[in-house]
Parts: structure tokens; sequence; C-alpha cells
């Protein structure tokens, strides 16, 4: 099968397991007992009650160290980015662990959490400095960051190859797209 066609059926599939529960998913769900729950629609965690001491953990702020992220050298010298040389190579997160944070990871055990830091499927090299460019970026935000000659520009030459795993991570691990500009997707014809 040819790339582009390759790179239509992933988005036709992503589409279709993206929109179509996002549509479906209502706001519904029942409260836990310190009257909280999570919103389908949107991913997030809130309460409907008065905040208690007991559903703190819930409402914590984002800690990397929670996910249990185990750190390997890239065995390759070219970043997956640009596809260009490196001076030094990092092992990035395609959905960066806030981003999964923010998503829905944040209600999960942290075995879970760390399955999702440390699977491979969601891990690339890349340039030291790209890598530290996109920090927790969307796709979105990374092709702004990119060439809004606010910082370092590069040129993403595998950025649909990048939205593509992107979208499949966040479907594999049932994570919101709401902090996603899924217009991005038209991008990559």
């Amino acid at each position: 099968m040819r790339l582009s066609k390759l790179i239509k059926l992933i988005r036709l599939i992503i589409s279709i397991t993206v929109f179509v529960p996002l549509l479906l998913n209502a706001h519904g769900g029942g409260l836990d007992k310190t009257g909280c729950h999570n919103n389908k629609k949107t991913g997030d965690y809130h309460c409907h009650r008065k905040k208690t001491s007991s559903n703190n953990s819930k409402t914590s702020k984002f800690n990397r160290s929670e996910f249990g992220y185990k750190s390997y050298k890239a065995n390759t010298n070219i970043g997956f980015y640009t596809q260009k040389v490196c001076e030094k190579v990092h092992i990035d997160h395609v959905v960066s662990l806030k981003d999964a944070y923010v998503s829905g990871a944040k209600d999960w055990p942290n075995s879970l959490k760390n399955k999702f830091a440390n699977d491979k499927e969601n891990h690339i090299p890349a340039c030291s400095s790209i890598n530290m460019s996109k920090s927790a970026s969307t796709p979105t935000e990374f092709l702004r960051k990119s060439k809004d000659g606010k910082g370092l520009d590069y040129e993403i030459k595998t950025f649909c190859s990048y939205v593509t795993t992107y979208f499949y991570i966040k479907q594999k691990y049932n994570l919101s797209t709401n902090n996603n500009q899924l217009n991005v997707l038209l991008l990559c014809d």
C-alpha cells in the first residue's frame, strides 16, 4: 500500500475513533464518594461538591516523576522531526507526559502512568534543542513554535508521521483530544 493511501486510511480510522466517541459521550457520569467524576466529553476530572482533603490527590498538579519514565540512549544521531544529524539526541514522548496528564492520565493509577511513559510506540529520537522547543506542545503548538520566529526555527520534515503517531497514541490510551485542534489532520493529505 502506498504511503499516501496508508496515511489517508489512518486519518479515516482516527477520525472515526476520535470524533464519533466525542459526539456520543455526554457530560454524565456518576459522582464518586467525594462528589467528583470524570467528564467523558472533556476528559477532565472535576467536582460538584466542596473539595475535601480526600480528593486532593485527584486535583493535584502535574508531577512528571509519578510516571516513572526510564530514560535510555537513542540508537541514532538523526532527529526524527528534522531528519538532521544532532549534536545531542533525546528520547521524546510524541504525546508528552504533561499532555497525557491533562488529557485524562491524571486519574490513572501509577502502573498505567508508568506503562504510558515507557511505551516505545510513543518514543522517538529528537535533537535535544527541538525536544526542548516542543516541550509539552500539542501538534498545532509544535508546528507554530517551529516557525514563529520567537526562538529556534526549524522545519518539521516528518510532521504527518508525527501527527499520525500522536493521534494513534491518544486513541491507544483513550486520552481526550479536546486540547487539540483537530484540523491539523487536514495538513496531512
